[in-house]
């Protein structure tokens, strides 16, 4: 059989690149940015301290990034994952860490280790006025709160005499 015309070759389909979809997020690789950033926060309390605003707010702005690609590198790398994962026990223990500092600092402050300022801290004598101005509101307060409450009873005990006498009439006047 003679062949007349070459069969037609298929049409050639043209290789559109499609977007990379981004991978989703391992938990682990989740737990592993959370540590990570617990660290970052630990690491602004000496700076807080040491009163390194712009350096806190470096970290702030920085930090998070750098947790989490760190945390992506350690997907690859063991000798990264080996470094990081401790730090998934520790991280529950970051947010006591970092609510304990601020009180410990305030208590050095108020013993003259520490200058006020730091994390909040502020001089000893405005925390003892504020404590004292407390406890005077309370001790006002229940005095005037006990004086109302004499004077409702001076009330209660006229009013109970004077129904007395008033019985004591009308069965007397019978």
């Amino acid at each position: 059989m003679p062949i007349t015309s070459a069969p037609t070759p298929p049409p050639v389909k043209k290789a559109v690149a499609s977007p990379a979809k981004p991978r989703p997020e391992s938990n682990l690789t989740k737990e592993r940015t959370e540590a990570l950033a617990g660290l970052g926060q630990l690491a602004q309390v000496p700076l807080m301290a040491l009163r390194q605003y712009a350096d806190v707010g470096a970290l702030g702005v920085h930090w998070p990034n750098v947790s989490r690609e760190v945390a992506k590198l350690a997907e690859s790398q063991e000798q990264v994952a080996r470094v990081i994962d401790p730090l998934i026990k520790v991280g529950p223990y970051t947010g006591l860490i970092t609510a304990v500092l601020p009180l410990v600092m305030q208590i050095a402050v108020n013993h003259g280790r520490v200058a006020p300022g730091a994390m909040g801290t502020v001089p000893a004598t405005s925390l003892a006025a504020q404590v004292e101005t407390a406890m005077a509101q309370a001790e006002l307060e229940a005095l005037r709160t006990q004086m109302e409450a004499e004077r409702q009873s001076r009330k209660m005990r006229d009013d109970i005499d004077r129904e007395r006498r008033e019985f004591q009439e009308a069965v007397s006047g019978e």
